[in-house]
């Protein structure tokens, strides 16, 4: 299948996943049980990527990102950058294209009402294809696949109807594919679950299900690491309460157990055997293996995300001045980015680049950080096409 653009209004939509960490809670009754992480299997060996938002999805040669739309570009394009020379061009194997006109491969439709299309706020490289998630034609929240140079895409998996043809009214899923099957939650569902369906379609099984009894309940930030999946829940008792009850979880597909890991539903990332996580108390590190806690820095974190690579742990202060912490695995500061270029969204990334988005001359562009560089040298940089 080849993309065809209707002429139809756009939207702007931008996520703000952030919501979730402004409050602090404890643990959640779910049928996952309440078994602690003291007898769940350590994850062997770290992450070298760690994307909070998957904005950016990662392969062998580099790294795919839809375009941000601006006053110049209404029709995001599907835009690849070569890991090793840093160039960034269109995904688009048309020989003689300008990339300019709808009949570009880098062009995708988009989700409009009553049309089927690509969301462009999520992408994931997976053995060899990009997925993208979207809506089908017969209105089931959908998964796509779309080969590496572009030039084709197709339905993958349907994963649940939606009313959105009626309501006009889309929310995106929460969504991750690990190990060949996709880890979806369908927010149409009354009672919150975390399913899993394989790659192409079958019959889809609960990984977990929320209580029943609450008055909301929000399952989010799936992230894979070392063959587990980690996962965290949020609740709300009931209509009035301003107490919020949630943790982190892991799921081992191996056995099908899922597992409270700790009480934590702020912003987290995991390496090995530890999670990295803030609170109140500041910036932790829980060990999956034994059990104890460890504030790093005494100080209180109010930043949404954190990225982990082998050598640093990274924060963002996306709710004052965007700013980027280097730290340590000690806790030790080791460097601060300020923002320079009007960086407002931060994706997160690996040992040798970060992702984020920030406001150019003509609204929203792209920008990285090259982590090559020493930490005195790194400095904001915008990521534009050839």
């Amino acid at each position: 299948m080849r993309k065809t653009v209707n002429g139809k209004g756009k939207q702007f939509i931008e996520i703000i996943r952030w919501i979730y960490v402004l409050t602090a809670g404890v643990f959640l009754l779910s049928a996952c049980g309440k078994t602690e992480a003291e007898n769940q299997k350590s994850a062997p060996a770290a992450t070298e990527s760690d994307f909070e938002y998957q904005f950016v999805a990662e392969a062998e040669n580099g790294y795919y990102f839809w375009e941000c739309i601006n006053q110049e570009r209404l029709l995001p394009r599907l835009l690849f950058m070569d890991r090793e020379s840093g160039r960034v061009v269109p995904l688009c194997n048309r020989p003689d294209c300008n990339h300019e006109g709808e009949e570009c491969n880098a062009y995708y439709p988009e989700i409009d009402f009553h049309a089927a299309g690509i969301y462009k706020e999520y992408l994931q490289y997976y053995e060899g294809s990009l997925y993208a998630v979207g809506l089908s034609e017969d209105d089931y929240v959908s998964v796509f696949s779309i080969k590496e140079d572009g030039s084709e895409w197709e339905l993958s998996t349907k994963l649940y109807r939606t009313d959105y043809a009626v309501t006009g009214h889309w929310k995106p899923p929460e969504l991750l594919i690990d190990g060949g099957y996709i880890y979806f939650v369908d927010w149409y569902q009354a009672v919150k679950k975390l399913e899993r369906i394989p790659i192409g379609g079958r019959t889809s099984e609960i990984v977990f299900e929320g209580d029943c009894d609450v008055a909301a309940l929000d399952i989010y930030r799936i992230r894979s690491n070392g063959g587990l999946l980690f996962f965290q829940v949020m609740s709300y008792p009931n209509e009035v309460s301003e107490n919020v009850e949630g943790g982190l979880y892991c799921y081992d597909s191996e056995d099908g157990q899922c597992s409270l890991v700790k009480g934590v539903i702020g912003p987290y990332s995991v390496q090995g055997d530890y999670v990295y996580y803030t609170n109140d108390e500041g910036l932790c590190c829980y060990s999956m293996r034994d059990g104890t806690m460890e504030i790093l820095v005494d100080q209180r974190q109010s930043v949404p995300n954190i990225t982990t690579t082998e050598d640093y742990m990274i924060l963002c202060d996306q709710k004052t001045d965007f700013a980027l912490i280097f730290y340590d695995y000690e806790g030790k500061e080791l460097a601060k980015v300020e923002n320079t270029i009007g960086m407002y969204w931060y994706f997160g990334g690996n040992a040798q680049i970060l992702f984020g988005r920030c406001m150019d001359e003509v609204g929203m562009g792209l920008c990285f950080l090259d982590l090559t560089r020493p930490l005195d040298e790194l400095e904001w940089e915008e990521l534009k096409a050839d």
